[in-house]
């Protein structure tokens, strides 16, 4: 029979649960008697007379703890952490607990750090949470319990529909969280929390911000509500956020959260102290009726001392111990448990607090065949991300999709270091064999995979040489598939922005490079969806590198295009049909070369296609760059401002009219109206232009150009700043406040009072003598109602001047004086506009031309194309008009 530990006093030092409970004279089982003073606690018993500063701790004889029941399963958690119902069994940490809890009393923000391994969650969730509850009276109590991982909000979400839990939240009340803004944690807590409930919002592996989560807005946004929270006083909300100390560092960049954590608000978990140690490693199985043999607590308190994150493997190692007590059968059969005592014997052969579990996982990884090691190392690899700090790169341990692990082989090995708790699955209800054949899309996507403890990357030296040895593919496969998901998620929100997002530069190129030679094999290889992503990446840089190359070839052209450029585009044009000739003279002559080579003749075809291009992109791009001033009369034109879109057409015209437009695109520029497909026809009458939506889609592929050519670049900002801007300007202010919601229009018609009050006392002081706001705002579809009822049914009223022209010659001026009070307005507003006049022009026709475009239905187009010709050569005048609504910028 083994010997108890204690042998003098064969008694065993249990710590009481309990965090400030009293121990007045109360009598405890085995002869003990404990009494407390205000700050001391004494206890006696047989002659022994032991005192602990404001520590609770009882002796109970061996005896008394082998009496009790002997309950077989483990009191220890391997390297499962502890949660709310392991109270009973965390021992040695009150006084930290104690401490925590009452700085979380006090205070709406507590930051617990500490090493990996160090037992900051289970501190937290088996200590303090239980303890603050146990402190409340009368109010109703609810924690709030997640990790960061790839997006916090989403994290918060999912915490809220926890079905485990207390609460209970409708899925319209919870998607609060998923608003991602700054207030949204305020809002959150604002609309759901009822009157007498105390909350705690726990955030644990805070550092995920830093190492897993791929939305910097998102994370900003994310602490930022923390911080309000925190300083709103509220005594009703607490936050504990949970890290590990070296990511301190990253706190650097949220001074708001650094000023909170540094008013006393961190809280560092150390080591435990031997007696503590003790309590943590003899009160668990002394609970279940077992003790240990003598002198084996301490040797095992001084294998762990020193030792860094020490606690997983302390309890990974008792678990161990515990497990072959009872597979362990004596001389009769029987389970060595029985015996009620934990033996060194044992012990020795799991190798200790330091070998056992590198003992145990060598072990299982040798009992499998070749092809399970092989996809073992895929597997441990790719639950591993390597991050960069300011200290250097961290390993650490990373969560993914259980989705991301196919093929039975694979999900078989899953399972087997599943089933030893060396992995965790959110999804442990599902067999491997379940989750090959589940219907389940949203339960494989759910369900995640870690490893259960990040003990293990520095404790299993087979996997910390795996990690080395694919250190690189480690951090560019991980890297790559946040990419793979981002793009993924963009293709469904805006396909527009998906180019934004491909992979470019020395990035693709090694990852190209890492594909090509196979090395993402040993990190668990590319999946279907990467795949993807890389060939669409490698797609779009192929074509990028051709335009690259037409824009070296046409650099030569454009030069002899700028030279002789006053001849006028016919010479240009005479120029550019020499070229396509000579390669038709050559494709005619490779076709007659087939009979002899194919290949040749195939050549020369895609050469001569390739110079026809290169004939309509420079037509394209000597209309901008031809922009220059001309001396024009109003036959041409038809008036006699120098600014508009008749100006800017007579302009334009003399270099490249629509005929050359609709050479090159091949589409007609109008559906119907009054005009031929060559000539735009300025007067509307009762039947305007309804512009052909494919030419328009045409215009803004090819003719509005972001070229990387500075010099370029250069020629059509030019042109832009001496002819566009302006009208450009104008027209989408104009379309900014007519296309308003009826809550953005309401409120500008305030502004409109506003500046309209303003101005009137301009006029009364004589500051100004130009006549305006003699109107008020009408809204933009009661306008378009009675002038398009007016072209249905032909009453168009006469030219209110000479009584000459007839109603349908004056449709423009008609919806024109529609439009007066918005021209007033923007042109008041925008005063500081050189050509204000003809500013006051162009907002005043805008609104004509905008109904009139609402009507044939290419309003959305237009606009488009006049946002993209802003956002190409007017981006620093569009970024603030985008975010303020209505009201232009002055």
């Amino acid at each position: 029979m083994n010997q108890p530990l204690h042998p003098d006093s064969n008694l065993l030092s249990v710590q009481n649960s309990g965090i400030g409970q009293k121990l007045e004279n109360s009598h405890v089982q085995g002869g003990m008697q404990t009494t407390q003073g205000e700050k001391n606690i004494q206890v006696q018993g047989e002659g022994n007379v032991l005192t602990f500063n404001k520590t609770e701790i009882l002796q109970i004889s061996v005896e008394t703890i082998t009496n009790r029941e002997l309950i077989k399963t483990s009191p220890y958690k391997g390297l499962k952490r502890f949660n709310f119902k392991d109270r009973d069994h965390f021992f040695g940490r009150d006084r930290l607990i104690a401490r925590l809890l009452e700085a979380v009393n006090q205070k709406s923000l507590s930051l617990v750090l500490g090493a990996s391994g160090s037992g900051k969650s289970s501190l937290v969730r088996a200590g303090l949470i239980p303890e603050f509850k146990k402190s409340l009276t009368s109010q109703t109590f609810y924690n709030f319990i997640f990790t960061p991982n790839q997006d916090p909000f989403d994290s918060l979400y999912r915490c809220l529909l926890n079905e485990e839990k207390d609460y209970s939240f409708s899925k319209t009340e919870a998607e609060i969280a998923l608003k991602a803004k700054t207030d949204t944690l305020t809002e959150l807590i604002s609309t759901l929390r009822k009157d007498g409930e105390q909350w705690l919002i726990f955030v644990d592996q805070f550092e995920e911000l830093f190492t897993i989560c791929d939305h910097p807005d998102k994370r900003k946004n994310f602490i930022e509500g923390l911080v309000q929270v925190a300083n709103s006083k509220d005594t009703s909300v607490r936050i504990v956020l949970a890290m590990r100390a070296d990511f301190l560092e990253q706190l650097s960049s949220y001074p708001d959260l650094g000023i909170i954590a540094n008013q006393n608000n961190i809280h560092l978990v150390t080591d435990m102290h031997p007696d503590e140690l003790r309590q943590a490693i003899e009160q668990p199985a002394a609970r279940h009726g077992v003790v240990f043999e003598e002198g084996l607590v301490e040797q095992i308190i001084k294998e762990v001392e020193g030792q860094k994150g020490y606690l997983p493997l302390l309890q990974y190692t008792l678990d161990l111990l515990w497990q072959t007590e009872c597979k362990t059968l004596d001389a009769n059969g029987s389970p060595h448990i029985e015996d009620r005592t934990l033996n060194k014997t044992n012990y020795a052969a799991l190798e200790g607090v330091r070998g056992a579990l590198q003992k145990r996982v060598n072990e299982i990884y040798s009992n499998l065949n070749q092809d399970e090691q092989s996809v073992t190392k895929q597997i441990f690899v790719r639950l591993v991300n390597i991050v960069d700090t300011d200290s250097g790169s961290k390993t650490v341990s990373r969560r993914a999709n259980r989705s991301e692990f196919v093929g039975e082989l694979v999900n078989n090995t899953l399972q087997t270091f599943i089933d030893e708790n060396l992995l965790v699955s959110s999804a442990e209800d599902l067999s491997a064999a379940k989750l090959q054949i589940s219907d389940s899309k949203s339960s494989k996507q759910s369900a995640t995979l870690e490893i259960a403890h990040e003990i293990l990357l520095s404790s299993w030296d087979k996997l910390k040489n795996w990690i080395e040895e694919e250190k690189e593919a480690i951090i560019l496969k991980n890297w790559l598939a946040g990419e793979t998901k981002r793009w993924q998620k963009i293709r469904l929100e805006d396909e527009s922005k998906v180019r934004e997002e491909l992979l470019k530069g020395s990035r693709l190129e090694q990852i190209v490079e890492f594909r090509k030679k196979d090395t993402f094999k040993n990190v668990g290889g590319l999946r279907a969806e990467e795949n993807q992503f890389i060939d669409a990446s490698i797609k779009w840089q192929q074509q990028q590198e051709q335009q690259k190359k037409n824009r070296r070839r046409n650099t030569v052209v454009s030069l002899a295009i700028f030279s002789v450029i006053s001849l006028g585009l016919a010479s240009f044009a005479a120029i550019q049909l020499l070229k396509v000739k000579e390669a038709e003279l050559e494709a005619n002559r490779a076709k007659s070369a087939a009979l002899q080579d194919k290949k040749r003749a195939e050549d020369a075809l895609n050469e001569a296609k390739e110079a026809e291009q290169l004939r309509q992109e420079e037509l394209v791009r000597s209309t901008w760059v031809s922009l220059k001033t001309l001396e024009i009369n109003y036959e041409e034109c038809g008036t006699w401002l120098k600014f508009g879109l008749r100006d800017l057409y007579c302009r334009i015209k003399p270099f490249a009219d629509y005929r050359k437009l609709i050479a090159i695109s091949g589409l007609a520029i109008f559906r119907s109206g009054p005009h031929s497909d060559s000539e735009l026809n300025f007067d509307g009458g009762y039947k305007f232009g309804y512009y052909n939506p494919e030419f328009l889609k045409w215009i803004q592929e090819n003719v509005i150009i972001d070229s990387d050519d500075n010099l370029f670049k250069q020629s059509i900002q030019s042109a832009y700043n001496d002819k566009i801007r302006v009208v450009a300007r104008a027209f989408y202010q104009s379309h900014k406040i007519l296309f308003a919601t009826p809550e953005e229009f309401e409120a500008f018609k305030k502004e409109y009072e506003v500046v309209q009050k303003k101005y009137r006392e301009l006029l009364r002081t004589r500051k100004t003598n130009v006549e305006r706001f003699s109107g008020d705002p009408l809204e933009f579809e009661v306008i378009k109602r009675g002038y398009q009822d007016k072209i249905d049914n032909k009453t168009l009223p006469g030219c209110y001047f000479g009584g000459n022209l007839p109603p349908e010659k004056c449709a423009g001026i008609y919806i024109q004086k529609k439009f007066r009070w918005l021209a007033d307005y923007l042109a008041t507003e925008n005063e500081r506009i050189d050509e204000q006049r003809n500013y006051w022009y162009l907002a005043n026709v805008s609104g004509g031309f905008w109904v009139r475009r609402s009507i044939d239905g290419t309003e959305e187009q237009f606009f488009d194309i006049l946002t993209k010709l802003l956002e190409t050569y007017d981006s620093d005048w569009l970024r603030p008009q985008e975010s303020l609504e209505v009201k232009p910028s002055r």
